[in-house]
């Protein structure tokens, strides 16, 4: 099959030749139909040792082609939607990919796999594929679930406690797909102000229907315009999901002395400058695949139950309208176009949309 490899210095991808995997035990073998392209998917090879190259695609949708011998809630023939673990072989970027079954979830009815219209042009008429929103939920809809209930201890939906309001929150980069997947959670909870920090990705934002304040980064006025939108309110949690240093001194300045949570997503960074007074919530997704938080050697054994109840909701939430994915761009020459879609992320040229590829788009596949 053919399979992507992400290589840095400078970011560059090839496109080689592997046998197709097997899935392990707790794990599924699925027919890629879509992928789709995360920031960290060209900040890894970054950090990487010299030589270690490996496919780092970790968003799919598709149809089970395997099962594993521990697996029984899955079936070949599902229509499914997956995480991959982070910096492990067999990614995304591939006509085949493995996912454990706890970071898998069945696509509902009301969610088509790939769609069909068609098109007039110059008095032809073309069929044309419509893709599904399902690539675009797993990975960051997890990273933004972990930061926004297991770091920041906001109640979980079936929690009793969810009925409680909660006081302000404040994302910062709302129109990320942490950030925008951060405000749709949100929705399923209680606050008394949701305050919501963007730029040219507003129109988005707001269409999520949840945001009681927005903050524009661009007029220069951050910490000034969060003062005015809590109007004297105490502000207990922050999602930071730009993590560039300013965004998290911004919100620094607004959250309270005592009891402040802040979830944040680069744990490679240097957070020393925020006060000891406000908890850090590192997240990283690599938790709910057992592998430890790098740099902080904090490993979270129960977020690997908390992906696996997670993701049964997320199905049922798709089902009864509850949540929905993100805006997408569908580039066009399937994993002949992620080198381009990457390049894209790094020059910082994307904003309010996932990146999206199908794979029977890559020229030469012979794709059934």
């Amino acid at each position: 099959m053919k399979s992507l490899i992400v290589q840095a210095h400078p970011l560059r991808c090839k496109i080689v030749d592997v046998p197709v995997p097997q899935p392990g035990p707790q794990e599924v073998l699925i027919k890629v139909i879509y992928c789709a392209s995360n920031p960290r998917d060209w900040k890894a090879p970054d950090h990487l040792i010299p030589g270690e190259d490996i496919n780092q695609g970790n968003e799919m949708s598709g149809v089970i082609e395997a099962v594993g011998s521990d697996v029984y809630e899955f079936r070949k023939g599902d229509r499914v939607a997956a995480a991959h673990p982070i910096q492990t072989a067999n990614g995304t970027y591939a006509e085949y990919a493995t996912a454990p079954v706890n970071t898998c979830f069945l696509l509902p009815p009301n969610i088509s796999l790939e769609g069909s219209y068609f098109v007039v042009l110059n008095t032809s008429m073309f069929l044309t594929k419509v893709p599904s929103e399902g690539c675009t939920i797993p990975f960051a809809l997890c990273t933004a679930a972990l930061g926004f209930y297991q770091r920041l201890k906001i109640p979980f939906p079936t929690s009793p406690n969810n009925a409680e309001v909660q006081s302000p929150l404040i994302i910062y980069g709302g129109s990320s797909s942490i950030g925008a997947y951060s405000l749709k959670l949100a929705k399923l909870g209680r606050f008394t102000k949701i305050i919501a920090v963007c730029g040219s990705g507003r129109d988005y934002v707001e269409s999520i229907g949840v945001v009681t304040h927005f903050v524009d980064y661009r007029k220069g006025n951050v910490v000034n315009d969060l003062k005015t939108a809590l109007d004297g309110e105490k502000c207990l949690h922050a999602v930071d999901a730009i993590n560039n240093g300013t965004s998290w001194n911004h919100l620094v300045a607004v959250l309270e002395p005592e009891g402040s949570r802040m979830s944040v997503y680069l744990p490679r960074l240097d957070y020393t400058s925020i006060p000891t007074h406000i908890t850090i919530g590192p997240t990283f997704v690599g938790t709910v695949h057992g592998q430890p938080t790098p740099y902080w050697d904090q490993k979270c054994d129960e977020d690997v139950d908390f992906a696996y109840a997670l993701f049964r909701l997320v199905s049922k939430w798709l089902a009864e309208g509850k949540i929905s994915g993100h805006p997408y761009q569908l580039l066009p020459y399937g994993l002949a176009s992620v080198e381009n879609g990457l390049q894209q992320l790094k020059d910082g040229n994307v904003c309010a949309k996932k990146l999206i590829y199908r794979i029977a788009d890559t020229p030469g596949l012979d794709y059934v």
